[in-house]
């Protein structure tokens, strides 16, 4: 085993080094930044990391996007706070308020609409 890390080592250190993604990105707001920790705390271990779905869950990339379920803020915070028991989603009404709710929202319509990237989004400055 020892040989086979010794000779791949050249090799993985011949790759080129690039940053991970969104971190070369344009920045993006507070809120959105604000939107990106409190998805990764409280949606991402159902919905996905980078709001990137699964086969079980609603893919939030379609339905945050225009014409989709939950396009609307309105429609996203209220499924968001009040859940959806008969699908298995909890209610975040005790875990968030409605400024974080609304900050996801920015967040995943972010993704969905394309306007932020997967991975770690870059704060501005502030």
């Amino acid at each position: 085993m020892r040989f086979l890390r010794v000779a791949l080592l050249p090799a993985i250190l011949a790759l080129p080094w690039r940053p991970a993604q969104g971190q070369g990105a344009a920045p993006v707001s507070p809120q959105v930044y604000e939107g990106w920790r409190q998805y990764s705390v409280h949606c991402a271990r159902c919905h996905g990391q980078d709001v990137l779905g699964n086969p079980v869950t609603a893919n939030l990339l379609e339905s945050a996007a225009p014409g989709g379920a939950v396009a609307d803020e309105g429609a996203f915070t209220a499924v968001v706070m009040q859940g959806r028991p008969d699908k298995g989603m909890p209610a975040f009404h005790d875990q968030l308020t409605g400024e974080q709710a609304a900050a996801v929202f920015a967040y995943v319509s972010g993704r969905a609409a394309g306007a932020v990237p997967a991975g770690r989004p870059r704060p501005a400055d502030t």
